[in-house]
């Protein structure tokens, strides 16, 4: 099983992780914020493409090649500096969307 706790923290210097436990993405602001979103493990990764995704599409330039989890990870740190509001939407949305679109697999599948 991956680390995806570690590969998050890896990727923002421990500004952004995930708690397994309590199934809670973290991100921390330079200013001291911290913000704490319920999500699955696979909604966050499924988050993390997604902020990396916007960033490459507003024209933010993303580090290096880098895996998708750990550059989205960036990215959704950057999100979360310029507009906390923004980077806790993105997450919610990207979560719902994961949860919708899995909930429709297990209906098809049976």
């Amino acid at each position: 099983m991956e680390d995806l706790d570690g590969r998050l923290r890896a990727a923002t210097a421990g500004r952004v992780s995930y708690d397994e436990r309590a199934r809670e993405l973290v991100l921390r602001g330079t200013a001291g914020g911290e913000l704490r979103l319920a999500v699955g493990r696979e909604a966050v990764r499924n988050a993390m493409q997604s902020a990396l995704l916007a960033a490459e599409s507003s024209g933010t330039p993303t580090a290096g090649p880098d895996d998708a989890v750990s550059a989205g990870a960036r990215a959704l740190l950057d999100t979360y500096e310029a507009d906390p509001a923004a980077a806790e939407g993105l997450v919610r949305r990207s979560a719902r969307q994961f949860e919708g679109t899995a909930a429709a697999r297990r209906r098809r599948d049976g």
